[in-house]
């Protein structure tokens, strides 16, 4: 037994003295401090974790794991529990990759989707790869506008191209990241949003000789024009929207259309609809494969039979807003087209047509909506979405978004309920089994106390990132790989043949041969699997073991070696 006056010895020791007093200057930059709270918590447990296993004193050992258990209840309560979308209902968006890639283009890709979303504003987005050609993108609210932003921005390539005469005057790698700017609105000279940049100087070399000579030519804006691709059109959307005040034929119409898809090297047939069910006469070119077609087109069969990849697009997405000159045919343009990524078509003045390089462009559209309100919340929004393309670059690979999966709140939360009466439950059955076995609470009371010690540490440290079913299951895994551990050193030190402290290294070497074990058998499936679904698991299976084994088991070593 621990006697009174032992006690109060251990805990006036300078070391007890110290960690009790470093606990609490870490509570208080935790409450202070919020926005770091996360980083001061796994810094301080880290250091109270080394003072227990380097200074190797059992009042330490004590001190150390009360401490550690007070820093994490306090960081429960300051910094929260975040629980993956099990448990606090979310939306699961796959995305798809083109093909299979290596870790290097999965980091980039990773990393690219992380900066879009920051730039749009979503920090709380959760990106993980899964294997070499899937990634997970969670959200944790299931809002259908915020769903609909977000798959509209991973959608996108991310590709940015601005050609001017049918060769590309200035690409998205020659953009300066750090410079993209949205445009006051004092400077967007009719236009509803604006995002301005600067380019490199070999992007505003490039610029300055393709648009030499070239005044009152459109500066076609492209994100991710459609590439190795034919368009087919309905003949109403050659008609000239309201905002045109000078008629046009719809010949003329589909000449500017036609152009406006001229790239060196890609150019994008443009067929009308009407030309094709009268003569179908086209096929694939060898690199031409996609047909981009609206919705419900009669020729879609034809398109398919012919050897096209078919791809439909809305009657929104294919209608062309076009933009007409009485001085000169030169700038009569499509300012817009969403099917063909067609962003705006602004009109060279003389003054970049010199051969000069510039280094500042903008971008700049119209806003939707029947209100002004409407209008001003789409131009933020589309505002807001190029901005994050453009900083978050060009994925390196195509994608394709897989169907979302939708986790309500009040699911969630049923999930969470039944999880923590599972983990209860779970303490509360090897209790009892602990309790037939020994049947001396001085026994039980430690072993009892020191697994529900690792279940909060465990709660604060998984839930500084994300706690999500899998990795529930592996903290109700981690009580019984507690419990087991303390079991073999109890059993040990009822053995009457051997000294104490030799019977306690043997059965700390007992422990530390299955931590290892349980460790290496888990590494593999936490780094190297991809599968997100089991990440969580062994990710809590590892973290268990490992804080008995340097944290907790060498407090319970402490308490239990003094009542034999």
């Amino acid at each position: 037994m621990i006697s009174k006056e032992e006690l109060f010895q251990g805990a006036r020791a300078r070391e007890v003295v110290a960690i009790f007093a470093f606990t609490l200057i870490a509570c208080a930059a935790m409450a202070l401090d919020k926005a770091h709270g996360v980083p001061i918590y796994i810094v301080s447990l880290l250091i109270v974790g080394a003072a227990i296993s380097f200074l190797k004193k059992d009042n330490v050992r004590i001190a150390g794991l009360l401490a550690i258990v007070l820093l994490s209840l306090f960081s429960i309560g300051f910094n929260g529990v975040k629980f993956g979308i099990d448990f606090s209902g979310g939306v699961r968006i796959p995305v798809l990759l083109e093909k299979p890639v290596d870790s290097t283009t999965m980091e980039e890709m990773v990393s690219t989707i992380k900066t879009r979303a920051a730039s749009f504003g979503l920090t709380e987005v959760k990106v993980r790869p899964i294997g070499d050609s899937e990634i997970y993108v969670e959200l944790p609210q299931s809002n259908p506008q915020l769903v609909k932003d977000v798959e509209n921005l991973l959608s996108q390539q991310g590709v940015y191209l601005g050609v001017v005469d049918g060769k590309v005057a200035v690409k998205g790698d020659d953009i300066y990241s750090g410079n993209i700017v949205r445009v006051q609105s004092q400077y967007l000279r009719g236009a509803d949003w604006g995002v301005s940049f600067s380019v490199t100087q070999a992007g505003a070399q490039r610029f300055a000789t393709v648009a030499k000579g070239k005044a009152n030519y459109p500066l076609y804006m492209f994100l991710d024009r459609p590439t190795n691709a034919i368009i087919v059109i309905n003949d109403s959307l050659l008609a000239p929207s309201t905002k045109t005040v000078v008629p046009l034929s719809k010949s003329r119409a589909l000449e500017i259309a036609r152009s406006a898809m001229r790239l060196e090297g890609d150019d994008m047939p443009v067929y009308l609809e009407s030309e094709l069910s009268r003569n179908f006469s086209i096929a694939p070119d060898e690199n031409k494969t996609k047909a981009i077609v609206q919705s419900g087109s009669p020729l879609i069969p034809q398109l398919r039979a012919a050897g096209f990849v078919v791809v439909e697009k809305s009657k929104e997405d294919m209608a062309l807003d076009f933009s007409f000159s009485a001085e000169s045919s030169v700038s009569d343009a499509v300012v817009s087209w969403k099917a063909a990524g067609l962003l705006s078509a602004p009109r060279l003045v003389a003054s970049v047509t010199e051969g000069i390089p510039s280094f500042s462009y903008s971008i700049t559209g119209p806003a939707q909506g029947d209100s002004a309100q409407e209008r001003a919340k789409d131009a933020l929004r589309k505002e807001k979405e190029l901005e994050s393309l453009l900083k978050g670059g060009a994925l390196p690979v195509q994608i394709n978004l897989g169907s979302k999966t939708v986790v309500p709140a009040p699911l969630g939360e049923e999930f969470l309920r039944l999880s923590l009466i599972g983990m209860a439950f779970a303490l509360l059955v090897v209790s009892l089994v602990v309790a037939l076995r020994y049947r001396h609470l001085q026994i039980i009371l430690p072993m009892i106390c020191i697994s529900m010690a690792e279940i909060i540490i465990m709660m604060a440290v998984l839930g500084s990132f994300t706690i999500d079913l899998s990795a529930m299951a592996g903290m109700l895994a981690a009580i019984g790989v507690s419990v087991d551990a303390q079991i073999i050193v109890t059993d040990e030190l009822l053995k009457k043949d051997e000294d104490v402290k030799k019977k306690l290294d043997k059965a700390f070497g007992i422990i530390t041969t299955s931590v290892l074990i349980a460790v290496i058998a888990m590494l593999p499936l936490m780094l190297l699997s991809g599968l997100v679904e089991v990440i969580g698991f062994a990710t809590a299976t590892v973290l268990g073991p490992l804080l008995g084994l340097f944290i907790s088991r060498p407090a319970y070593g402490a308490i239990v070696e003094r009542l034999f």
